[in-house]
């Protein structure tokens, strides 16, 4: 161990890319500062593990990973080393514990917005096999979304100690009798998965019949079976980067606090600062909400032309143009086989690169809005604050990549 300043992050035994993200999160914030981040095992059962912790790293303060859970570990545990818990439920009562939460009713509303451009005749939503606060805050959203909005909610709810073939049998059984088109939200990758799986068990077509997109973009690439999956990608590392901020700032706080003849003032509005949430970043779209899955060439067309195009300054107007029919015509069929528009598709490739180029290069964003196809800087930062909540210039001191940082 260096002499430099370290926060400590507990994180949990089965690690995940999820949770290597917030890490990377805690990390970056850390080297903004000079100080060092480390990881180890949160204990498991009682608070035994937790005074070795502290006297092995001598942190400024602990990140606690809850992944979605109220946590066990209470403050007092720490003692005077401030904690941030980190994907937490808020703690409402005056003086709770700090907490970056990952905003589940914004989720439920991304899910509900790349459903609705399918059409589906209903929609539906797919609980977690094993029942958690998160799983279910993600569906009463979903369901109260749906309810304003009209489309009908079908609700596949966890049953304590059902064994996975019981869940398996009933899960194709329920998606069988779902009125179809369906537009399924499922509240992570895993129960994507096994939600693909039983559509297959129940010779249902992706996206014919089922359109399906899960949340974490965490099981892409891991097998044949989630590879068409679409998902709503969260910004797990903002996550770290601001749990371990907002250590930071409770640390300098107490410290200013514990001088002579310095008010507690500083450190109350520290307190007032003791919940933060993160919301999706964007939906990463494959194959499950590609529209009606119904076979058109020319479609296909477009979508590869788009892709290699789109940041090329690409136009919808000039798309259609390239195929017969009138531009309403083609507006039409491109809608019904891809299950949006035109234009927002555009957009979609072109914030997928600037998200690209702003993480991971030095590129000015003035130029990354022109490698993008925005032709101005305007575009691009009005396109960032109406989906991101901030400027482009602001996404990127909080997300760049610390391999790209001076």
């Amino acid at each position: 161990m260096s002499d430099s300043p370290c926060i400590l992050y507990l994180g949990v035994p089965d690690a995940s890319l999820v949770q290597e993200k917030k890490f990377a999160g805690v990390r970056r914030y850390a080297a903004s500062r000079g100080w060092d981040a480390v990881s180890a095992p949160r204990p498991e059962e009682g608070p035994g593990g937790i005074p070795g912790l502290l006297r092995r790293f001598r942190p400024v303060g602990c990140v606690i990973e809850c992944r979605g859970r109220r946590d066990r570990l209470p403050n007092r545990l720490f003692g005077p080393v401030p904690a941030v818990y980190l994907d937490s439920p808020p703690d409402p009562r005056p003086g709770g514990r700090r907490c970056v939460s990952i905003d589940n009713e914004a989720i439920a509303r991304t899910a509900m917005r790349e459903l609705a451009g399918w059409r589906p005749a209903s929609v539906a939503v797919v609980e977690r096999e094993i029942p958690s606060p998160w799983s279910s805050a993600r569906a009463r959203a979903f369901r109260a979304i749906a309810a304003a909005e009209g489309p009908r909610c079908h609700v596949f709810a966890s049953r304590r100690g059902e064994s996975v073939g019981s869940r398996v049998g009933r899960l194709a059984r329920w998606i069988s009798a779902l009125p179809r088109p369906c537009g399924v939200f499922a509240v992570n990758d895993n129960t994507a998965t096994a939600v693909l799986r039983a559509c297959r068990a129940a010779c249902l077509h992706i996206p014919r019949d089922i359109a399906l997109v899960g949340v974490d973009d965490e099981a892409a690439d891991e097998g044949p079976d989630v590879r068409p999956l679409s998902s709503i990608r969260i910004d797990f590392e903002h996550a770290g980067f601001l749990a371990a901020k907002m250590l930071a700032e409770t640390w300098a706080a107490k410290n200013a606090r514990d001088r002579k003849g310095f008010a507690d003032s500083a450190y109350s509005a520290s307190e007032k600062n003791s919940h933060a949430t993160v919301g999706p970043l964007l939906v990463v779209r494959r194959n499950s909400t590609s529209g009606r899955g119904r076979h058109e060439p020319c479609m296909e067309e477009a979508m590869s032309i788009i892709r290699n195009e789109a940041c090329d300054g690409l136009t919808a107007r000039a798309l259609a143009a390239r195929f017969p029919g009138t531009r309403r015509l083609f507006d039409m069929r491109f809608r019904e086989a891809v299950g949006h528009s035109v234009l927002d598709e555009i957009l979609h490739v072109r914030m997928e690169k600037a998200f690209d180029l702003l993480a991971r290069t030095d590129i000015p964003v003035g130029a990354v809005a022109d490698f993008c196809g925005f032709g101005c800087y305007r575009a691009l930062d009005w396109l960032f604050r109406s989906r991101c909540g901030m400027s482009a210039g602001e996404w990127r001191r909080r997300n760049k990549s610390a391999e790209f940082r001076h």
